[in-house]
This record gives C-alpha cells, sequence and structure tokens, in this order.
C-alpha cells in the first residue's frame, strides 16, 4: 500500500546538488523557499557521482562536504515543513578509483576497453547495469541511506543502456554477454544493423533488462522498508533517440514501481550553428500517455532552465507557467528540474514566481485535482514496437511526428483525447473509447487488428494514416495490410507524392472528388489541398468512397510552364467506409499528420480533424470558440466535470507573455448521466451563468489569463 502523500496531485522540486554546493548548504533556507513556492515533495542527489552523506563504502563524496552529513540535514528541515523527502541516486557514473579496483563494474566497449564519460568530466567510467556496482553494491549503498534517514521515498535514475553519447550503448562485458548468450542462443552484434534479426532481438532483451532493473530496484527497496515508494527516472516517446538507444520501456518499467517519472525539460537545443525546438506540448503528451498506463500517479519532470547549453538562465515565466500546468491540466504532477544550487543562491530567480503561482492554485485546489480521470472519448495510438523497429534511427521523422500531428490539430480544435498504448487493442479497452486514431500504427499484431475489427464491427470508429498494419512486430513488411478489409483498400506500393524524382522541383495536390463529402466540411471554395512527403498507392474496394485523389506532380519553375495536361492520377488519398453496424472508418493513404505537424497548413488539420467528427457523428463531448492556442482538457470526477484551460497563446517562443483570451463560449451534451447546476471558476470561486436547451448547456467565461479549471457540479 502506498502512502497517501503519493496517491495526491503534489508539487515537487528535483535537485541536482553539485559538488560545489555542499560548501555552504542553506538547508533552513531551502525548506523555507520550497514552503513558500508550494513544494510538497523534494528529491535531491544523495549518492552515485555526487554523494551527499557520511557514507562508510568506498563510494566518491563531495569534496566540499567535509564531516558533514547534508542528506540528513536536509531531511530533517523538510520534516519540519511538511515537505516529502526523497534522496535520488545516480547510478550512470563510476569514479576512476573505483572503476580500477572493480572493473568488472564498467560497461565495455568491442575491444573490452572501458567506456569512458566525457573527458570534461574528470576520472568517470559508464556502469553497467548488469554490473555489481548497480547490483550488489548498490544494495550496500541504499542500505545504509534507507536504515539511516527518515526518508519519504526513494529515485533511482541512470539505471539504462542510455550512456550513447560515450559510445553506441552497447555492452560486451562478461555479464551482459552470458546473460545475452542465454537468452538469445546468441552473441551480442557488433554493431547496429536494423535489417539483422540479431539485432532486433537484442533490442528487445535490452528493454527487458531495463524492466528487470526497475523490478530490482523495486524489490531491493521492500526489502528494506516496504511501506517506502520507489521512483524511477525514464522518458516516454518524446524524445524517441534516448528512449531507444536507452532501451527504455515506462510502461513496463510502471508495473515495478510507485511513481513513475518523465522527462520533458527541453525547449531547445543550440550547438554551435545548429539548432532545434522540442515540441511545446511535450508535457502534455508524457501527462497523457502516462495516464493510461500506468494506476500509479505519474510524474512529469519540466526544467527551469531553457535547457541545451544553457542551464543557468530560467525559462520565461509566462512560458514555465504554461508549460507546467499542462502536466496538470492531463492528470500529472509537476516536477520542476532545478540545477545551479538551491533558490536563495540561484544566480537567475526570475521563473520561482511563476512555480509558486502554479503550485500554489493546485494546493488551494486540491479537491479538484482528486481521484479525476479523463473524460475524452478519442484514444488516439501509440506503438513502442513501431517507435524502435520501423522508426528505428529516425523515429522521430517516421513515426513520433506523425503521432505529435494529430495531438496538434486535435489541440487546435479542442477535441479532448487520451493517448494509448498498442498494450490496449483489446475489444474491451477499445469499447471505452468513440473513436480510435492511429496515426502510422505500422507495426501491429494479428491480435490487435483482431480487436480493431471486432470493435468496428461493434460500432466503432477508427481513422488511420499511411503504413498503418502493413510491418509484422518485428518491422518487416508485410504484402498488405493486416487491416486492409477493414480500410477497403489493398496495398500496392509505397511512393512519393512527387512522382519520381528526376532533378526537377516539383509540386502535388489532392484533388477534392466529392465537395459534398464530410471530410471538407469548412474547407472553403477550393479544389485543391496540398500533398506532401509519400503515400500508399492502393486499390480501392467497390464498397468505399474515394473523396480524395492525387493529382499528378509537375514542376514548380519557371511559373510560365508550371501545369500538368494529366491532372489526376486516380490514386486515392482518403478512404471512407461505413460498415452496418454504423462504424465508420477513414484511412489517409498520405501523411497529412506529420505534414501538418511539420509545415502547419491548416487545410491538413481540417481533413484530420473532419476525419474524427463525422466518425463521432458530430457528438463532441464540448464545443468552444476558444482560439487554437488555447489547450482545454476534460476531466472527471463523481458528479464534476472540470475542464482545464491552459493558455499557450504567447506568441514566439519562447514565451515572453500570455495574451489572455476573453468571453470564451463553451457547450456541453446534457445526458440523463450529468445535468449541471453549478458552474465556477477555480481561480476566483465566480460562478457562472449555465443557459439550457434540450441538448447542451452553455457557460460564458469572462477571462482567462494563463491556466484555470471550470467546474460544473451535477
Amino acid at each position: 500500500m502506498n502512502p497517501d502523500w503519493l496517491t495526491q496531485r503534489s508539487r515537487g522540486v528535483h535537485l541536482t546538488i553539485r559538488d560545489i554546493d555542499c560548501r555552504d548548504f542553506d538547508v533552513e533556507q531551502l525548506a523555507i523557499d520550497l514552503e513558500e513556492m508550494g513544494v510538497n515533495i523534494l528529491s535531491f542527489f544523495c549518492a552515485g557521482y555526487i554523494t551527499t552523506h557520511q557514507t562508510t563504502l568506498s563510494i566518491r563524496r563531495s569534496p566540499y562536504l567535509g564531516e558533514r552529513d547534508l542528506t540528513g540535514d536536509i531531511v530533517n528541515a523538510l520534516k519540519k515543513r511538511n515537505i516529502r523527502a526523497v534522496p535520488a541516486m545516480d547510478l550512470s557514473l563510476i569514479p576512476g578509483n573505483a572503476a580500477k579496483e572493480h572493473p568488472d563494474w564498467c560497461s565495455l566497449d568491442r575491444d573490452g576497453n572501458a567506456y569512458r564519460a566525457n573527458k570534461d568530466l574528470g576520472d568517470f567510467y559508464i556502469a553497467c547495469p548488469l554490473s555489481g556496482y548497480q547490483n550488489e553494491y548498490l544494495a550496500l549503498i541504499l542500505t545504509e541511506i534507507v536504515q539511516r534517514y527518515d526518508i519519504d521515498g526513494i529515485k533511482f535514475g541512470g539505471g539504462s543502456y542510455g550512456f550513447s553519447s560515450y559510445g553506441n550503448g552497447i555492452c560486451y562485458c562478461e555479464r551482459c554477454k552470458t546473460a545475452y548468450q542465454q537468452y538469445a542462443g546468441a552473441h551480442i552484434p557488433l554493431e547496429e544493423d536494423w535489417e539483422d534479426p540479431n539485432w532486433g532481438e537484442f533490442q528487445r532483451w535490452r528493454q527487458q533488462r531495463v524492466v528487470d532493473r526497475s523490478k530490482f530496484l523495486y524489490d531491493l527497496v521492500k526489502s528494506l522498508r516496504t511501506d517506502l515508494p520507489v521512483m524511477c527516472n525514464s522518458v516516454a516517446f518524446g524524445d524517441p533517440g534516448w528512449t531507444i538507444k536507452g532501451s527504455l520501456d515506462i510502461e513496463r518499467m510502471a508495473q515495478y514501481i510507485d511513481a513513475v517519472q518523465v522527462e520533458a525539460q527541453t525547449r531547445v537545443r543550440v550547438e554551435e550553428d545548429q539548432y532545434h525546438w522540442d515540441y511545446v506540448y511535450m508535457p502534455a503528451e508524457e501527462a497523457n500517455f502516462l495516464d493510461t498506463v500506468s494506476d500509479h500517479q505519474p510524474w512529469v519532470l519540466a526544467s527551469y532552465f531553457q535547457a541545451w547549453p544553457w542551464r543557468r538562465n530560467a525559462v520565461p515565466p509566462a512560458e514555465q507557467k504554461v508549460y507546467m500546468a499542462q502536466i496538470y491540466a492531463n492528470g500529472g504532477n509537476a516536477i520542476l528540474n532545478l540545477s545551479g544550487g538551491p533558490p536563495k543562491v540561484h544566480e537567475d530567480k526570475r521563473g520561482f514566481p511563476a512555480v509558486a503561482s502554479l503550485y500554489r492554485f493546485v494546493a488551494e485546489n486540491q479537491a479538484y485535482f482528486q481521484n479525476d480521470h479523463s473524460g475524452s472519448e478519442v484514444a488516439l495510438l501509440y506503438s513502442q514496437t513501431t517507435m524502435f523497429f520501423y522508426g528505428q534511427n529516425e523515429a522521430k521523422q517516421k513515426y513520433v511526428e506523425a503521432i505529435r500531428g494529430f495531438e496538434q490539430a486535435l489541440i487546435e480544435q479542442h477535441i479532448p483525447f487520451q493517448i494509448i498504448s498498442d498494450s490496449m487493442l483489446t475489444l474491451e479497452q477499445l469499447q471505452k473509447y468513440k473513436a480510435l486514431i492511429l496515426p502510422t500504427a505500422a507495426c501491429m499484431s494479428e491480435e490487435g487488428a483482431q480487436a480493431i475489427e471486432q470493435y468496428v464491427t461493434g460500432g466503432g470508429n477508427v481513422v488511420a494514416t499511411f503504413e498503418t498494419s502493413l510491418f509484422d512486430l518485428n518491422g518487416k513488411k508485410r504484402a498488405n495490410f493486416l487491416l486492409s478489409s477493414l480500410f477497403g483498400a489493398a496495398y500496392v506500393e509505397t511512393a512519393s507524392v512527387m512522382g519520381e524524382p528526376n532533378g526537377v522541383f516539383k509540386q502535388a495536390y489532392m484533388n477534392i472528388q466529392d465537395k459534398h463529402s464530410p471530410l471538407f466540411r469548412n474547407i472553403g471554395d477550393t479544389q485543391v489541398i496540398p500533398a506532401a512527403y509519400q503515400f500508399c498507392h492502393v486499390e480501392a474496394g467497390s464498397s468505399v468512397e474515394v473523396p480524395l485523389t492525387l493529382s499528378a506532380a509537375f514542376r514548380v519553375f519557371p511559373e510560365g510552364m508550371s501545369y500538368t495536361t494529366a491532372p489526376d492520377t486516380g490514386c486515392p488519398m482518403a478512404i471512407t467506409k461505413t460498415y452496418a453496424s454504423g462504424g465508420r472508418v477513414v484511412y489517409f493513404t498520405g501523411q497529412p499528420d506529420i505534414a501538418f505537424f511539420r509545415a502547419g497548413y491548416p487545410d491538413w488539420s481540417r481533413l484530420m480533424v473532419n476525419a474524427v467528427t463525422w466518425c463521432l457523428q458530430d457528438q463532441l463531448v464540448l464545443e468552444t470558440n476558444a482560439p487554437s492556442t488555447m489547450m482545454i482538457t476534460l476531466r472527471e470526477q463523481e458528479n464534476r466535470k472540470l475542464i482545464h484551460f491552459v493558455n499557450m497563446n504567447g506568441g514566439r517562443r519562447m514565451f515572453q507573455d500570455i495574451i489572455p483570451a476573453h468571453d470564451i463560449q463553451l457547450a456541453i451534451p446534457l445526458s440523463e448521466q450529468f445535468v449541471p447546476v453549478k458552474a465556477y471558476m477555480l481561480s476566483n470561486q465566480q460562478q457562472l451563468v449555465i443557459n439550457s436547451n434540450e441538448h447542451a448547456c452553455y457557460v460564458t467565461i469572462p477571462t482567462i489569463k494563463d491556466y484555470d479549471v471550470l467546474v460544473l457540479e451535477g
């Protein structure tokens, strides 16, 4: 049984304690600062490559620690103010002296040399997850901490194969070689090769080893204190490179730990003249997904800093608050990652008021964040197998951006959705939703496909794109879609919408064949929609509608020669099908999801959203005139609907100001199960007028500044 605090929505800080912080760390001031900020949980470095307690073991202690027991001082100071103390252990790095004494603790390259950390770190080596350091010796470290301190939990990090920056993430130590030989009857691959079945088997083995690590850590802690919660740090699909290189499977890890923490840290990454922005809705994405794969409270860690490489400057307050508010709006708990010392000595204190504003709001309205669940009727599928075995080294570009294209379209059109795992492809699970979205769900099992077909023949609805179900669970391409019958389409080939490359800069379009099709509602006076990237050339069946086809590609320049005398190829770009059960299917043969995520042209969004609303028969859980930059989620409690508004109208990132939204009108359909009699905003408890007719109730919200919650009580 988990302690009560772990079942409640909380407000956390994770503090990376640096060596130099140990010199004059003011623990009392830290506790005061956290309390004033509304924090009720602190995790902090206590052991690993930075050790802040007086250990009797031969692990590296901070050279500034002296005779002080900083871990004990922090725990005692937090207890006085009822802030939970969760020491954290990073297991990834081994000091050089320990590596020399225990070379078997190190991860080894194919030549038997120990992987060494970046030289500017000093004398550190990379620990193997199967090594004695992360197993037998860890038990000694953990015993020392658990028996000595009155802590409220323990958190682990670094227990994976995510050391690709120091090599290729492949360890050839004797423990790994022996374990893999026993598992697969084969040698560890010498290089990455997704065409080699042994490489795929190695991926599965590494994922299982990391899952086993979670169970090992859980069992180890419980053997010392049965009531002590265990947290592990990981990442979901928001960072596919880290997930694949580290062989992380957060869904299965969640089965063995008491609290799931994933990271959504970085806003922008800059290295020399290269840069890229991470997805602004990543915190929402990760909380949303974890809310379905775990029955524990999900934790999402967001950085105080803008990240690579600037880890001392605070994110502008306007962005910080709405970035973290997304987590609460999607069922999660926020934990702020703070580097650069505790608040009092931090060089940039400008971000703390924004965090305090959010945390106090959550603390003051705790009852509205307890025992809530998603009220969405739309499920968006994520497949870890597809990301690994279809996406491979291009998982973000080939797969994750397809999911995010749909996310972005649904968010902008205010259609609440739940991200589910492909482990939920059972008829029982699917029947919880009115519509299922499959963005390039390429790798699919026969059992999963059968469940989807049963779901549709029972009245469920599906929207799918591109190569969905065209690959098996090993990433091997099938001759036809597994869902071919459902789509009403047979696979022929995958091709570029621009045709064969011939050195000519070309353009292509999708031609509207039936302007009365529901896919083109509100599309406006146009016959063409841009076509981008690839599509599946298919043969459509006789029982389907084909409202959208592919034009023949033609040159862009010179403009005087920019035309075609063969305007249409006849290739279907959208197929719709209605079943006797009332179930509806829309299959887009191309990649409108990826195109919309990258280029943002609204026609692609309109196509996808119209497909979803047609499948829902226009019966949405809410309708609103809110701007597209307003994220709206629906959470439910007994006899309550909680509509979370996160205003992302900040202009160019990083947001410096949030532009308030005014006179937001909201319509909620009435049902026998719920008829609202009271409406008010959490920020000021202002009661709002409810107007109703036989179909829906209507509420107008005067102003939403950054984050607020509308409460409807029945």
